[in-house]
């Protein structure tokens, strides 16, 4: 399991099952996936350990839920009245002083809370012709840069953030996200 400068949290919930039929190891998949994000993010911060004994903890609610839920949220937090593919909510910022702060108080600093929709998911998945599981974590791991402040408003903004995904994905080998998946044999002359 990847190291963390903190005690970490996912606090997961499932409020469609069949989330689990789709994916039995739902759980254990998305604490590796936060994790990962988590270690990246780390390292991209230049965050360690905080000084002392105290290890702070950090903590991200994550809902994995339907169409109809998150239509709701985002009509109204965005009002957007449709579904998309995943919400987040961020809470504190994953920086130094938070985490020092956290580590002094006891309290656990409160990083977020990401949505996800599955037949949202399931269908863009479907459509690129991407394994369910690594779109998931694609999206998981979206999510997560969402909560530490990264954007794609602009282009600049969405480059860099698309970057630090495909990282973060390649570290579970998880392939581009943004190239073209064709699990089809590429057709050759001699093929024909």
């Amino acid at each position: 399991m990847t190291s963390l400068p903190f005690s970490f949290d996912l606090a997961i919930s499932i409020e469609d099952p069949v989330w689990q039929d789709l994916l039995p190891d739902l759980n254990e998949r998305a604490n590796l996936v936060t994790r990962t994000a988590l270690a990246a993010l780390c390292r991209e911060f230049g965050l360690k350990s905080a000084p002392g004994n105290a290890v702070p903890a950090v903590e991200i609610s994550l809902l994995f839920t339907n169409d109809a839920a998150i239509r709701e949220l985002n009509r109204d937090y965005r009002s957007k009245d449709s579904p998309t593919n995943v919400l987040s909510f961020p809470g504190n910022p994953i920086e130094a002083g938070e985490l020092v702060q956290a580590a002094r108080t006891g309290e656990p600093l409160l990083l977020g809370d990401i949505v996800m929709a599955r037949e949202t998911l399931l269908r863009e998945a479907e459509e690129q012709r991407k394994p369910l599981t690594d779109h998931m974590a694609h999206l998981l791991v979206h999510g997560v840069l969402h909560l530490a402040g990264f954007d794609h408003i602009d282009e600049n903004e969405a480059e860099e953030m698309e970057n630090l995904e495909i990282i973060i994905l390649r570290h579970l080998h998880i392939a581009n996200p943004y190239e073209i998946y064709d699990p089809s044999p590429q057709e050759t002359p001699d093929k024909k």
